[in-house]
């Protein structure tokens, strides 16, 4: 079956500068393509009322900004990545990206996910990791169905008899899956923490610095842009972008700067993250299994009566145990690192878990068309030279799939069409939590309690 593309581009026509001009063609949606769970680009209008064009006299004009304590602040998000558990801190964290997200839509509009809606169903995944949630069942799984491991442990098992030494315990196996599994979880906390404590915070300083505007302020937007450090030249240009598009009028133009600074953001971010999640998809494991089961055969040999320990440590020693336990070791690492693999490659959100090594699907209800209808094609140039960089096969969802995570390439290729066709998901803006957050978040000198209610 071929896969789905995206339909023929219309033939593109120059956007109207008159506000009162015909909406494109690419964006009208045909009878039974929209979807009104799937994006709120597809629903009818709503029959709002004209915004005025003039303020009456007397009347201060207001901004868009979201319920005060609705959001954190950037000291929130500096308290918040000062919390010492890596647990109750991604659970704070995962909270504050929600709130952020909402916080950003509420000055962008609702019509357009921003990077922090992802981000926090992202943070959220990443928690079950941090959590260690079912990995030790792996390895009692693994060796209770026998197979490949099962076989393993079994010649390792009966060359050590050979030597008088006592069967390897299963919790040698399970400590060892545990100190693995701790590098792991470390390494994903690490990432985790870094990138709210850099990106949050530029998000959380973007919404206390632009609530309330009523008019696009480039001076302003310059000032903020230049506040930003100079080494993050991405967020620099994504957060000009995101001002720019608080005050678009055309939704095309509007979906395409919010896209294009998402997608900045998200360079910037997988860029940093790099480190981390090669240090938790390439964690020494087979260092760690080596040493707890060859402390476990060393502990055995010891406890043996005279003279039977001498013998077991004189085959340690000249390397017998090792040559018994190296093809024992290889089998764990390998089924640790599918494990960890299946948990890091897997991405839950409210319409169903996305494999990321596979190609991405559809959104629901637009199988044929697969992106939202302002950015089924792309006219911005620079968003564009960007997609032309980082998408692999534009305008399309084939050929999305990431076959091995550790490569920046490869997620970005992922990443990009992830936040293209799921941009109008409105879903993603619900809590993956299911809780609301409640701002200012108690310092250090108070009870320590995360960012949820």
């Amino acid at each position: 079956m071929a896969p789905p593309k995206i339909a023929p581009r219309i033939p593109s026509t120059p956007r109207p500068s008159e506000p009162a001009a015909p909406q494109r063609a690419r964006n009208t949606v045909k009878p039974g393509q929209g979807h009104p769970a799937a994006s709120r680009f597809d629903t009818t209008p709503s029959g709002k009322t004209p915004v005025a064009l003039s303020t009456p006299a007397g009347v201060v004009a207001q901004g868009n900004r979201p319920a005060p304590g609705s959001f954190p602040s950037p000291g929130d998000v500096r308290t918040i990545a000062a919390m010492k558990d890596p647990v109750a801190r991604n659970l704070a964290i995962t909270q504050g990206y929600h709130d952020l997200s909402n916080a950003m839509g509420s000055l962008l509009g609702e019509e357009n996910t921003n990077w922090s809606t992802i981000a926090s169903w992202a943070s959220k995944q990443a928690g079950v990791s941090i959590r260690q949630e079912d990995m030790p069942k792996v390895f009692v799984d693994a060796l209770k169905g026998g197979g490949i491991l099962g076989g393993a442990l079994s010649k390792a098992d009966d060359l050590l008899r050979k030597l008088g030494l006592p069967a390897l315990p299963l919790g040698a196996i399970a400590k060892a899956g545990t100190d693995a599994l701790n590098a792991t979880s470390q390494a994903v906390a690490g990432g985790n923490h870094f990138v709210f404590n850099d990106v949050g915070f530029e998000f959380a300083r973007f919404v206390e610095a632009f609530q309330g505007d009523t008019g696009y302020d480039a001076a302003k937007v310059e000032r903020f842009a230049a506040s930003i450090p100079a080494d993050k030249p991405l967020l620099r240009e994504a957060f000009s972008h995101y001002a720019e598009a608080m005050f678009e009028k055309d939704p095309n133009k509007k979906a395409e700067l919010v896209l294009l600074g998402n997608t900045q953001v998200g360079l910037h971010e997988q860029t940093q993250l790099q480190p981390y999640i090669e240090g938790a998809l390439n964690a020494p494991v087979k260092d760690v299994f080596r040493k707890i089961l060859k402390q476990s055969v060393e502990a055995g040999a010891n406890a043996l009566p005279f003279p039977a320990n001498l013998a077991a440590k004189a085959a340690i020693k000249a390397g017998v145990v090792d040559a018994a336990l190296n093809p024992l070791v290889d089998q764990l690492a390998t089924v640790f690192r599918a494990a960890v693999t299946e948990n890091m490659m897997r991405l839950t959100l409210p319409g169903g878990a996305l494999k990321l090594g596979n190609d991405l699907p559809p959104p629901k209800g637009m199988e044929d068309v697969l992106f939202p209808p302002h950015l089924r094609t792309i006219e911005n140039p620079e968003l564009r030279a960007l997609l032309g960089r980082l998408d692999r096969t534009p305008d399309s969802l084939h050929g999305t799939a990431a076959k091995d995570w550790s490569k920046l390439d490869q997620r970005m290729n992922f990443v990009v069409d992830l936040m293209r066709s799921r941009q109008a998901d409105s879903q993603l803006f619900g809590s993956p939590l299911g809780k609301e957050g409640h701002y200012p978040v108690p310092t250090p000198s108070r009870p320590a309690t995360p960012a949820v209610a």
